[in-house]
């Protein structure tokens, strides 16, 4: 694969931004240097353990630093756990300082007082010791096979070991953008600007890289796509669905599903929601709209979702990307409560 493509991918994690890790999916992480990596050492002033991402307050030779982390959503998926962490204790972290900001930090690695490393980046390795916390995670490997029928109203994970199945939007450079909406991205600042600032949500088709669990759940009449990422529930109507020209705008749409075969094909419209993906690329058409298809390979691992843009003010053309989805036994929609204001950041 293509440098840039992996750049890219990468990118969408963040909400994305080129360089980023599996934080992402909630403001931009263009904003931290990731191939510098610098170590700090002082007193855990404070901890806020919460989405969309965990925060720390460190007090480094009578300097505050600001350090992020991944997000709760992500970590409490692998065994990295903040037991060991209290506020007063001397600790040591390691992680990409800020290009914007002189005090923070996006931290990869924490040595608590009683020696025990936690890893809290993926892609991160031990840095003081031999083994470390972090590492056992629900986050890597591919789907299992259903037992029995394959269905697709089950929970659905990512495999984040492969960014390039998980993530769909390619370098903006590739897509098939108007002059005007190539015009409206290069005012796009990827280290200061993000899609979903905070705990607002994305809408589509963005949403569709949520990197967190979803379920689809069949209630007759609709079906619901259920999301951890915000909480968020896309409501899927089946049968004796509105005209859509008569329903209101939303940040999901309004969405009418229909089975071909054993695929959902579910069309999106009435979208209102600025931008086509989570690097900052617009969606200038007020018609734009989406048409998924969610099929199952043969033993039920694994849950594609094709997707299909139009929309003229943005692309010159219809813009088809896939998202893949896997199966994991035991996985499940957790609740995701995102706390807007940080304790540890105020």
């Amino acid at each position: 694969m293509p440098k840039n493509k992996n750049i890219a991918i990468l990118a969408a994690l963040c909400g994305l931004s080129v360089q980023c890790g599996p934080a992402s999916a909630h403001h931009s992480f263009a904003e931290y240097d990731q191939a510098n990596s610098i170590e700090l050492q002082g007193k855990l002033v404070d901890i806020a353990w919460q989405n969309p991402h965990v925060h720390f307050k460190l007090l480094v030779n009578g300097k505050m630093w600001d350090i992020e982390s991944n997000s709760l959503s992500i970590l409490r998926r692998t065994n990295a756990t903040p037991e060991s962490l209290r506020a007063g204790d001397t600790v040591k972290m390691a992680g990409w300082p800020s290009k914007r900001t002189p005090d923070r930090l996006f931290v990869t690695n924490v040595l608590p007082q009683n020696g025990q490393e936690l890893v809290l980046d993926m892609r991160s390795r031990p840095r003081w010791s031999a083994t470390a916390a972090g590492l056992q995670t629900t986050w890597l490997g591919k789907g299992v096979a259903a037992n029995g029928q394959a269905t697709i109203f089950t929970t659905w994970a990512t495999d984040l070991g492969d960014f390039s199945t998980a993530f769909p939007w390619l370098p903006p450079d590739q897509y098939p953008l108007t002059v005007r909406a190539k015009q409206v991205f290069a005012k796009w600042d990827p280290v200061r600007q993000t899609v979903a600032p905070g705990c607002r949500p994305k809408g589509m088709p963005s949403m569709i890289e949520a990197p967190y669990p979803m379920e689809f759940v069949d209630k007759g009449e609709t079906l619901l796509m259920r999301m951890e990422e915000y909480d968020a529930v896309r409501t899927i109507h089946m049968r004796a669905a509105g005209d859509p020209a008569k329903q209101p705008k939303s940040l999901q749409g309004y969405s009418i599903g229909r089975w071909d075969g054993k695929a959902l094909v579910v069309e999106t419209s009435r979208i209102d929601w600025p931008f086509f993906d989570t690097n900052g690329v617009p969606m200038l058409g007020p018609e734009a709209r989406v048409v998924e298809r969610f099929s199952l390979n043969a033993d039920g691992s694994v849950l594609t979702d094709e997707f299909t843009t139009t929309d003229p003010e943005t692309f010159t053309r219809p813009l088809t990307l896939k998202r893949i989805w896997v199966r994991r036994p035991g996985e499940q929609v957790k609740p995701y409560n995102c706390v807007e204001a940080s304790p540890a950041r105020k």
